[in-house]
């Protein structure tokens, strides 16, 4: 299977929408995890010696909450869910370890988006409301 298939997989379930109903109204949200990833080399590289490189990658899931009817109250939603790994050999842009390695992780960041989703209602329904009442005066 073509490893950029596998990240558009990875992507395409990355997002979770949900219906909420305020004051009478019913809105939606969608929330999208998306892979905050760093990379960073360690080891030595010497002439005449056996490659001693390894690329060592993060990935931090963020999440970004989007309401259907507007851009008001999108807002990115910090997380402290985090992948890590490691490959032989130097980081380079195009390798893409993180990403790759990412996809395996799709269903644990899709359980951790839907929690996450769970969490932000509350706080989610006081911006609201705070929105409310700062039009209403």
């Amino acid at each position: 299977m073509d490893m950029s298939l596998i990240i558009a997989l990875a992507a395409a379930a990355a997002t979770h929408s949900v219906s909420l109903e305020h004051h009478g109204q019913q809105l939606g949200a969608t929330y999208t995890a998306r892979a905050e990833i760093r990379t960073k080399t360690v080891g030595v590289r010497a002439p005449n010696r056996m490659d001693g490189q390894r690329c060592q990658w993060t990935a931090t899931i963020v999440v970004d909450r989007k309401l259907d009817h507007g851009p008001a109250l999108a807002r990115t939603i910090a997380t402290d869910k985090s992948f890590s790994g490691s490959e032989a050999g130097a980081c380079t842009p195009g390798r893409r370890s993180g990403e790759r390695n990412l996809a395996q992780h799709r269903d644990s960041i899709r359980e951790h988006l839907i929690a996450v989703a769970e969490a932000d209602r509350a706080p989610l329904l006081a911006e609201l409301d705070s929105v409310r009442a700062f039009a209403s005066n």
